[in-house]
């Protein structure tokens, strides 16, 4: 690359150029690299990628002003794009936006209409002719607005100075900030990064991106749409010369610094990175061995395509893991396969210019097949491709208040598969939810909601054909007054012991009191019919003991909670004395209820609820 320095910024018109990790680009495909068709023998790099045009700037011979002098001086040139990233043969000379001056690296906003291009600071009488050999000459930057088909100048871009320069501009696609270079004084080395922020009709003062800058020199910038940033350096430990490097910028705060393993970087200098769509093709710039001129526009084109899948459920609309996915070619042949990880997500990996099945498989899933293709000019896949499987099993539910049936939104619903916590949801507007189930399993799905009483409801998918399962959860308002009847406390005939079943409730009474510590209780414990007045009463008294035993041992103050027995003389169905009932119904007696006798809601955050 030619490298010519002007009072310290070194003007290569040869395309030289915390936070959320940057993406890797051309990671792990092997690449193509070839001369672009619209090189000429002297120096080339390109620009800017405009819709199905790439914008480059040329070296032409210009005539001097007196007999047999002339000399050189880069103009703006356009070329269109063929489907697999090639370009024409020949390029259109931009003669509105090339002048008498030098034009360099470029940047257009599409959704204001503006375009920023690099020009010589100003045309002076002596000094037009030799642009190259004059050392104060410096660099600016000149704003262009779209009319119609072309672009009016109207005017200068800040910063602008005779004691250093600014220059090779990239917009944010929004057009609100601009990240260019400069040698003005205070930066870290040669020519350093820095960004404005539009405000009104100002731009801020350039502030530095540290972060990026060496002592070297860091040039022709790139911003993409997603946000990540192309630059070239010759600051850091590269493979010699002007070296690629990229990062993705969070809030303007560079994220990783990652550079090409592969042929993009060379010995040489390597500059003006632009990526095309998707990362099917990109462009740089390069002096290196075996091009056509001073500098050369080179062409990446990819001889592999890697692109990420995510599987979703079409039910839940939520993202799938465990899925095994497959892509076969056009004989049936698997050629890759990978299982999709817990955000749904995986990545797949399949040779260029081909059509190809995609077939993603999962226990509780109907299998689901998706052509993609790889072709240049036949509907290309998506660099983020996704694809919607069908569950064979599936749950429906609503939570609302006990009292009214209201629905309750925004409810945590937790799902357990055989004992693990596998998914949650949380309940819309109508206290609804979805969730994928799967075959041949047993199920615990608990509701909760801030200021209620949680609930859980248990069922099992064996030997269940495909098709959706509905339950209706009735959450209890935590407000004094309220009765809540545990229909799983229950004991058995003579006993006061706490029985293993109801555990699980009574840990989430003691989730609830130490959650809410402005409650207090009370606790009636109950008997059924069978047995004598007085020893239904004694025997009501330790059950309800046990079970105030119980929540003190989980951390309950003693002094929140009164315990009653009431024996056998509050019973909630038949079974009164000389009834002949079953064990089940006498078990319906035998409970155990609380009644919230002094409630201000107000949860603990230490909880994390």
């Amino acid at each position: 690359m030619k490298v010519r320095y002007l009072t310290g910024l070194a003007l290569m018109f040869v395309v030289l150029l915390g936070n959320a990790q940057t993406q890797k680009v051309f990671d792990d495909v092997q690449i193509d690299i070839k001369n672009a068709s619209v090189n000429t023998a002297k120096s080339d790099f390109a620009s800017y990628l405009y819709g199905q045009e790439l914008i480059y700037n040329s070296e032409v011979k210009v005539e001097g002003d007196k007999k047999k002098e002339s000399y050189l001086m880069y103009d703006v040139y356009s070329t269109q794009l063929l489907p697999e990233g090639q370009t024409a043969k020949k390029g259109e000379h931009r003669s509105r936006i090339s002048t008498k001056i030098q034009e360099g690296p470029m940047t257009i906003c599409e959704a204001t209409g503006e375009m920023y291009l690099t020009q010589s600071y100003e045309e002076e009488t002596d000094v037009k002719n030799i642009v190259f050999k004059k050392e104060n000459i410096r660099l600016c930057i000149t704003r262009f607005e779209k009319a119609g088909d072309d672009w009016k100048e109207v005017g200068p871009f800040p910063f602008a100075s005779k004691d250093y320069s600014v220059a090779h501009p990239t917009v944010s696609s929004t057009g609100d900030t601009l990240i260019f270079i400069s040698d003005m004084p205070g930066g870290a080395g040669g020519t350093d990064l820095y960004y404005t922020i539009r405000k009104g009709e100002e731009w801020t003062d350039p502030v530095n991106l540290k972060k990026l800058n060496t002592a070297g020199n860091e040039m022709f910038p790139y911003w993409d749409a997603d946000g990540t940033l192309y630059f070239a350096s010759n600051g850091r430990d590269g493979q010699g010369g002007l070296d690629i490097y990229y990062t993705s910028l969070n809030g303007l705060d560079p994220a990783d610094i990652l550079t090409f393993n592969n042929a993009i970087n060379s010995a040489a200098d390597d500059f003006g990175f632009i990526p095309g769509p998707a990362e099917r093709y990109a462009y740089f710039s390069s002096n290196r061995s075996g091009g056509q001129g001073a500098d050369d526009i080179y062409v990446v084109l990819p001889e592999e395509y890697k692109f990420n899948l995510l599987v979703i459920s079409s039910f839940t609309d939520k993202p799938v893991a465990g899925v095994k996915v497959e892509i076969k070619n056009e004989k049936g042949k698997v050629v890759a396969e990978s299982v999709t990880d817990a955000s749904g997500h995986t990545p797949l990996k399949a040779e260029m210019g081909k059509r190809y099945d995609l077939l993603a498989t999962k226990a509780g899933y109907y299998d689901k097949t998706k052509e993609i293709s790889l072709v240049a000019d036949a509907g290309f896949v998506n660099k983020e491709e996704v694809l919607y499987i069908d569950p064979s099993h599936r749950l429906r539910g609503q939570v609302v208040n006990i009292f009214g049936d209201e629905p309750i939104a925004g409810a945590t619903i937790t799902i357990a598969q055989d004992g693990k916590a596998v998914d949650s949801a949380t309940t819309d507007a109508e206290g609804n939810f979805k969730a994928d189930i799967q075959p041949e399993h047993n199920y615990l799905v608990t509701a909760e909601a801030d200021n209620f009483f949680g609930t859980d409801v248990e069922f099992s998918t064996q030997g269940m054909e495909p098709g959706e399962l509905f339950y209706y959860f009735q959450l209890y308002p935590l407000d004094a007054g309220t009765r809540i009847g545990l229909t799983n406390i229950y004991f058995d005939y003579d006993k006061y012991n706490i029985r293993p079943d109801a555990v699980r409730v009574l840990d989430r009474m003691a989730e609830t009191l130490a959650k809410y510590p402005d409650i207090d209780i009370k606790l009636e414990a109950h008997t059924d019919c069978r047995g004598t007045d007085e020893y239904n009463q004694k025997l009501s008294e330790r059950r309800a003991k046990a079970t105030l035993d119980y929540l003190v041992r989980k951390g309950i103050d003693k002094s929140r909670i009164e315990a009653i027995g009431f024996g056998e003389t509050q019973l909630v169905n038949e079974c009164a004395d000389d009834v002949d009932c079953s064990e089940e119904k006498h078990q319906e007696n035998r409970r155990t209820v609380f009644e919230i006798k002094k409630s201000k809601i107000t949860p603990k955050a230490s909880l994390g609820k």
